[in-house]
């Protein structure tokens, strides 16, 4: 009976080593994790914010593409009658010179 009870109490001894073991090891396992976590946590926060700042660009680059090409259409509404008065002037196109010049003065 005695050498029964001193097995189960080496067992017992042996089993709380190994427990106490294997808590250490995921006690530390969770603490580099915890740490990745963070490490992700942090690097992610700071994608986003390069994130945002980068769809505030785009949308500025975009409303300025927006305005050229505004301009742009302004523009041509002037540009082009008077391409057109130009290129009659040189082919001497009479027919042409007269309605190219009143669409320039019109628009421009």
């Amino acid at each position: 009976m005695v050498v029964v009870l001193g097995a189960l109490v080496v067992l017992l001894i042996g089993a709380s080593a190994l427990a106490i073991t294997l808590f250490a090891g995921v006690r530390d396992d969770r603490d580099l994790e915890s740490q990745r976590l963070d490490q992700v946590s942090t690097a992610r926060s700071e994608a986003q914010g390069r994130l945002s700042g980068t769809t505030a660009s785009i949308d500025e680059v975009a409303d300025g593409i927006a305005r050229l090409e505004a301009a742009n259409a302004e523009l041509h509404k002037c540009a082009d009658p008077a391409k057109d008065t130009i290129i009659a002037a040189r082919d001497d196109d009479d027919a042409a010179l007269g309605p190219a010049v009143g669409r320039a003065s019109d628009n421009c």
